[in-house]
């Protein structure tokens, strides 16, 4: 097992050890942003399996696709949203008694811990960069003939719901003008990677946005 995997697996167990013993009444702005996530998961995981069926002959099943993380040194969502029972050294990354002030609908108004904040403003992060590439993958495919797969809109918007939700602001990166024909191979077998990818960080969006829908 890979030691983000198995740091993943480990910060999963201990939110799903939360969600059993909380009983708290949930806020309404955090439900919100909890649909929002598990409609995220529920489109991208309807898109892969589109592009599993279509693209039969890419190698695009979890068992051919070589995964890539297009988030790997540019955000911090796996180390930021670890529950602090399982952070070593919490002044490496924040404290409980350290406050920060958002905005966003996901964590309760006023003062909040710097930890959650840094990670939704990560995971904010994250749904900026991959709605970036599925747009710059998008008007790549629409040139192909075939017409054979393409990223729905319904992926685009559920990441905008989220995003908007999350309610950070960044700068917006210009995406680079397609100068040339694309190759459609390298594209259509890079659409896998990228939606396998994000699959995989849909379900760790949705386990933090459940851990703070009930905690």
């Amino acid at each position: 097992m890979r030691p983000s995997h198995g740091l993943l697996f480990l910060a999963t167990f201990v939110l799903l050890d939360h969600l059993s013993l909380s009983r708290a009444t949930p806020v309404p702005g955090r439900f919100q942003c909890l649909n929002h996530a598990q409609n995220l998961l529920k489109v991208v995981s309807s898109t892969l399996e589109m592009a599993r069926q279509n693209l039969t002959l890419y190698p695009c099943t979890a068992e051919k696709v070589d995964h890539e993380d297009i988030t790997k040194d540019k955000t911090s969502t796996l180390k930021a949203c670890l529950p602090l029972e399982l952070v070593k050294n919490e002044s490496c990354l924040a404290s409980k008694e350290t406050t920060y002030t958002t905005n966003g609908n996901c964590l309760a108004p006023g003062k909040t811990s710097l930890m959650m904040t840094l990670c939704l403003s990560s995971i904010y992060e994250d749904l900026k960069m991959y709605k970036m590439e599925f747009k710059a993958m998008n008007a790549k495919l629409l040139m192909d003939p075939k017409r054979q797969i393409f990223v729905d809109q319904s992926v685009l918007a559920a990441i905008d719901d989220l995003m908007q939700a999350l309610n950070f602001h960044s700068e917006t990166i210009p995406q680079e003008a397609i100068l040339e024909e694309p190759d459609l191979y390298k594209t259509k077998t890079k659409l896998c990677i990228l939606l396998h990818a994000f699959r995989i960080r849909s379900v760790t969006i949705n386990r933090v946005m459940s851990y703070l829908n009930s905690s």
